[in-house]
């Protein structure tokens, strides 16, 4: 559940044929900048929320390592490059503010529709803001897969 939400989330990120927008949101960014997560969600009747944070450990012209730490479970390194080719289909995409850990922030949104691995449609939803690291401030997925939304709001963040 966890890995589809996340799959789908990157695919909000992309949509330009330059460079990798998850990329350059964190490249943006110094190391040791870091943004801490909620995710909600619902599966087969029960509710979850999940708290997560989000390192950055590297930053070199061609990729980016990220760590992201859970309260349960082994903190996972992620390596996002440079220009990595992503697929979808962006719906709407305009500015807008946004209040988010009380700060009030000028934001990206994206709507965007793609597929997940078995082949479902996957609408995303992402405001977008170069202040947090990650750039994502708001996000909400929907999945033919999925029974409910899951939705991401940054928390905090420090951005070196």
């Amino acid at each position: 559940m966890i890995k589809v939400a996340g799959i789908a989330l990157l695919a909000a990120l992309v949509c330009q044929e330059k460079a990798n927008p998850q990329y350059e949101y964190w490249s943006g960014c110094k190391v040791g900048s870091w943004v801490k997560n909620r995710m909600d969600m619902e599966n087969q009747g029960q509710k979850f929320e999940l708290e997560s944070t989000t390192k950055l450990l590297e930053v070199t012209p061609e990729k980016i390592l990220i760590e992201t730490s859970m309260k349960t479970g082994q903190p996972r390194k992620t390596e996002i490059k440079a220009s990595d080719p992503q697929k979808g289909k962006t719906i709407v995409e305009k500015e807008e503010e946004l209040t988010v850990a009380g700060k009030t922030l000028q934001c990206r949104y994206i709507e965007m529709e793609s597929e997940d691995t078995n082949k479902k449609k996957v609408t995303v939803k992402a405001w977008m803001s170069k202040e947090i690291p990650g750039g994502i401030a708001k996000s909400e997925v929907t999945s033919e897969s999925m029974k409910g939304p899951i939705r991401t709001v940054a928390l905090e963040w420090e951005k070196k």
